[in-house]
């Protein structure tokens, strides 16, 4: 990708255009969110329901004063549904939340 990127500018120099100069710019300044981008696609909607559920979970709540139950709170809403005793053995160990079964 960065071969392709560079042939790209390259093929644009004699141009001159001064848009294209920054579009460069600001395109091999974020080359690693590209590149990790073309190797692991994601869905964006997905990333911006995640947000927009915490900022719920944060304005529901103001005037908490422990970070441990917020977070909790956090985890809560965000994680995989619990469905099961299992899940809910799942939810509490952090081991359990990350592995790949």
């Amino acid at each position: 990708m960065l071969n392709f990127l560079n042939g790209w500018i390259d093929a644009l120099r004699w141009q001159r255009l001064p848009e294209m100069e920054r579009l460069g710019h600001f395109l091999f300044t974020h080359i690693e969110g590209i590149a990790a981008y073309c190797d692991h696609p994601f869905r964006f909607g997905v990333v911006e329901s995640i947000n927009t559920t915490i900022k719920a979970v944060l304005r529901r709540s103001r005037g908490m004063r422990d970070e441990t139950i917020l977070l909790l709170k956090l985890k809560w809403a965000t994680a995989h549904p619990i469905r099961s005793a299992r899940d809910l053995a799942q939810f509490l160990n952090p081991k359990g939340l990350y592995s790949n079964r």
